[in-house]
């Protein structure tokens, strides 16, 4: 891991206040069109807009000048570059007057607010805005990673009062139209079909997706320096994803940079890297700059309305994954990655991962079969199992889903949010549908008794193929009332049943969910469930058969105990793990008699 520091310098930058700004005044901009050259562009200020962002919170309008930007525009990753005037720090160009602008008009906002922001450190809770019910689909997922950027691209406030504008009240005009720059998020190695689902989910923010480059030449190793472009990476190894942006000021270790919120988290953990502009992508609706992201050099602390900020040195933590993808007939490939850590976005662009390895190789439609093994490493809890099968259309998308159930309910928990150190997973793709079918379920008996052991059969047929009959002891229980039955199903249906009907009450605690995720719910186990409906009650998650009528009157006015009434109860549990999917439910109807 790279360390980058920054120039020493002779003397501390002065910043000018937004209150000596006048319009009239030239300031001169700094940053990179091309390759590492920094080069300046002069800013013709026209005025101030006093609270427009919030209350306390300015915006300088400047008009750009010089480079590629009568043709261009404002151009995105151009956000953070920084404005001085008489040798003072002014601020960072950070918004403009969104598409298709004739004019390249810049919001630029006052350093001073910057430095202010990145000062507070609060915890940061997850967003209930994005927050997943896990398990979670990949539509779902996508409409949540749309969500997250979406926070950033928040417009100004207006209108705005004649004692709030500096300069011309043509400007208050110009107030709604303003909008953050979109900051150039570079993928390397994204699938066709990865990004359009990915571009369909920033379509309606500022972020704006490029095809990352690889060049000959690597980014240059000098000190960083304000005008410089800098990323931070959401992925990084065999795919790269991040964005781009530009450093405003550098106080000793400290960065600051972009001049408005990337993503809105507030505290953050995300790594901070060189990048390298290639060039200039000339756009009517929006220019941006293409590069690369380089190595990690520190870490994104803060993620502010008004900028980011983050320190030079050691990069945060990170989990690591390795996909190992096997397929018939073909070479077996090992991909790795990077994914930052963080309670909302890990899930997701760990999802885009595997997603992206098993695009990568393997056909997107059609039917496929993929066996999913592997395991999820935690600091405190060791390792959480991967095991699952999938078969069908929407193989390849489960699969990848399935892996991340696990890290997304125990990122988002509320007892103690946790995030993996690692993650192996190892993919094994046949391109055939491979499943069995539950067609009868029977006992070896007419006349089970309480108490008594008896073998239950479940007659299956193989996709395609022949009869199978799968055979299990079950013992009764001793004692019951009420009707009984048999459930004999898939692991999908017994998960919206237990949502539903058996067991809807949350989990009390950080170790009742760990056990909950541990319970097997697998595509290809035999599912077995020994029900009773008499109505009984899930306490902290758990279903309990009936209980006295004092003890659940107690429960019903006990509001801090998690209580809920169930329509059925479960007095037996079995699986029996298969070599392929199993779908179908039986449900088989049983009397208990005394035994002689």
């Amino acid at each position: 891991m790279t360390a980058l520091t920054p120039a020493p310098a002779a003397q501390a930058v002065p910043f000018m206040p937004v209150a000596d700004v006048r319009p009239g005044m030239v300031g001169i901009g700094r940053t990179v069109f091309a390759g590492d050259t920094l080069e300046d562009f002069r800013a013709h200020i026209i005025g101030v807009l006093r609270n427009v962002i919030a209350p306390g919170r300015d915006l300088i309008v400047a008009k750009l000048e010089g480079g590629p930007l009568a043709q261009t525009g404002v151009i995105a990753g151009m956000s953070g570059s920084p404005v001085m005037i008489d040798g003072k720090l002014v601020g960072a160009v950070s918004y403009s007057l969104g598409s298709f602008s004739r004019e390249p008009i810049a919001g630029i906002t006052p350093i001073a607010e910057m430095v202010e922001a990145m000062r507070g450190t609060p915890a940061r809770p997850s967003g209930s805005e994005f927050a997943l019910e896990w398990p979670a689909t990949p539509p779902q997922i996508y409409a949540a990673l749309g969500r997250v950027v979406a926070r950033a691209a928040t417009p100004v406030r207006s209108p705005l009062a004649p004692a709030d504008i500096v300069g011309s009240p043509t400007l208050a005009g110009w107030a709604p139209r303003l909008r953050p720059i979109g900051a150039a998020v570079m993928a390397r190695g994204l699938t066709s079909s990865v990004e359009h689902d990915l571009r369909t989910a920033l379509a309606p923010t500022s972020l704006l997706l490029a095809a990352g480059a690889d060049s000959a030449q690597p980014p240059a190793r000098r000190a960083l320096q304000p005008g410089d472009p800098v990323g931070m990476t959401f992925v990084r190894g065999d795919l790269e994803m991040g964005a781009s942006g530009t450093v405003t000021h550098i106080d000793g270790s400290q960065v600051y940079a972009f001049g408005h919120a990337f993503l809105s988290q507030g505290p953050t953990t995300m790594p901070m890297t060189q990048a390298r502009v290639l060039t200039v992508l000339p756009s009517l609706d929006s220019s941006m700059k293409i590069g690369e992201m380089g190595p990690v050099i520190g870490r994104m602390t803060q993620d502010r309305s008004v900028g980011v900020g983050g320190v030079l040195g050691r990069g945060p933590a990170e989990l690591a994954v390795r996909v190992s993808l096997h397929s018939a007939g073909a070479s077996s490939r090992t991909f790795n990655f990077q994914v930052l850590h963080d309670e909302s976005l890990t899930p997701l662009f760990a999802f885009v991962s595997i997603l992206n390895s098993l695009s990568s190789f393997e056909r997107p439609s059609g039917p496929t079969t993929i066996t999913t093994t592997g395991h999820i490493s935690y600091p405190t809890i060791g390792r959480m199992a991967i095991d699952d099968v999938f078969t069908g259309d929407m193989a390849l998308t489960q699969a990848a889903t399935t892996a991340l159930n696990t890290i997304g309910a125990l990122a988002t928990n509320t007892f103690r949010p946790m995030l993996p150190d690692s993650m192996e997973v190892t993919l094994r793709v046949a391109e055939e549908a491979d499943y069995s079918t539950i067609e009868r379920v029977w006992l070896d008996t007419v006349r089970p008794t309480y108490g008594g052991m008896h073998t239950l059969h479940v007659q299956l047929r193989r996709y395609r193929g022949a009869t199978e009959t799968i055979s299990l002891p079950i013992t009764m229980p001793a004692q019951a009332s009420g009707a009984l039955s048999l459930l004999v199903t898939d692991g999908p249906s017994l998960l919206a049943l237990e949502q539903t009907e058996l067991k809807p009450a949350a989990p009390a605690s950080l170790g009742a969910l760990v056990a909950r995720l541990r319970e097997t719910r697998a595509n290809h186990h035999l599912h077995v469930r020994l029900l009773v409906s008499t109505p009984g009650t899930a306490i902290a998650g758990e279903s309990q058969p009936a209980l006295p009528g004092s003890v659940q009157a107690a429960l019903d006015t006990d509001k801090s105990t998690s209580a809920t009434a169930l329509s059925r109860t479960i007095v037996g549990s079995w699986h029996v793990p298969l070599p392929r999917v199993v779908r179908g439910s039986r449900e088989l109807p049983i009397t208990l008699r005394p035994s002689r």
